[in-house]
C-alpha cells in the first residue's frame, strides 16, 4: 500500500484500484492505508455477471459502505451471455480462461439464465448483450462494467445498454435460476 501511495504522491497516478481479491483482503488493504495516512483504493475490479454473482455477498456491500466504485470484468461472461446457447464463437477456442473451464461448473443454472436473457432480449427487441449489461448496470455498487469488443457493433450494443432499464420482474426472472459457485479470479 505504501508503494502505491508513493506512486500517487509522485503524480504518476491520481487514483488506485484493486482487482479480484477476497473482501477481507480488500478491507485489510483499506484499513492499512487509513492507519498510515496512505492513499485508499477508489475502485474494485471484480468478476461479476449474471452467471457469477458471488461478489454480492460481501464485496459489493463493503464497496457501497466505503464509497468504492465497482467496475466488473467479464460482464457478459466471456461472451456466453451475448449469444443463444449452442452458438459457437472463435473466442471459445482462443480464450484461455474459457478453455480452462471457467463457466463449466453450473451448466444447468447457466443454461436457464442464458435462456431468460434470450427471452427478454427477444421481447424487448434488443441484443442479449444489452440485457446482460443492463442487468449489471442496474446494481447499486456498479459504477461501470469493463467491456471488451472485437467489432464496432459490439461497442454500439454496450452503449445502447446504458439506456435499457429492466423491470423488477425482468430482473427477478434473470436472477431466479442462479446457483452459487466458487468465486473465480482470486485465490
Amino acid at each position: 500500500m505504501e508503494a502505491l501511495h508513493d506512486v500517487v504522491r509522485a503524480g504518476k497516478a491520481r487514483y488506485i484500484g484493486a482487482s479480484s481479491m477476497w473482501t477481507w483482503q480488500f478491507a485489510k488493504a483499506q484499513y492499512t492505508a487509513d492507519l498510515n495516512g496512505w492513499t485508499r483504493f477508489v475502485s474494485m475490479q471484480d468478476h461479476y455477471n449474471l452467471l457469477t454473482r458471488e461478489e454480492e455477498r460481501e464485496m459489493h456491500p463493503f464497496c457501497l459502505d466505503q464509497g468504492v466504485g465497482v467496475i466488473p470484468w467479464s460482464p457478459m461472461a466471456r461472451g456466453k451471455l451475448a449469444h443463444p446457447l449452442g452458438h459457437h464463437t472463435p473466442r471459445q477456442d482462443t480464450d484461455r480462461l474459457v478453455r480452462a473451464g471457467m463457466y463449466a461448473h453450473n451448466p444447468d443454472s447457466d443454461a436457464a439464465i442464458i435462456g431468460v436473457v434470450q427471452q427478454i432480449a427477444q421481447a424487448r427487441g434488443v441484443s442479449m448483450a444489452q440485457v446482460a449489461l443492463a442487468w449489471v448496470m442496474s446494481k447499486p455498487a456498479v459504477t461501470s462494467p469493463i467491456v471488451g469488443v472485437t467489432r464496432p457493433d459490439q461497442l454500439d450494443d454496450a452503449i445502447a445498454a446504458i439506456d435499457l432499464r429492466l423491470s423488477t420482474e425482468e430482473i427477478e426472472r434473470l436472477e431466479a435460476p442462479y446457483t452459487a459457485r466458487h468465486p473465480e479470479g482470486h485465490e
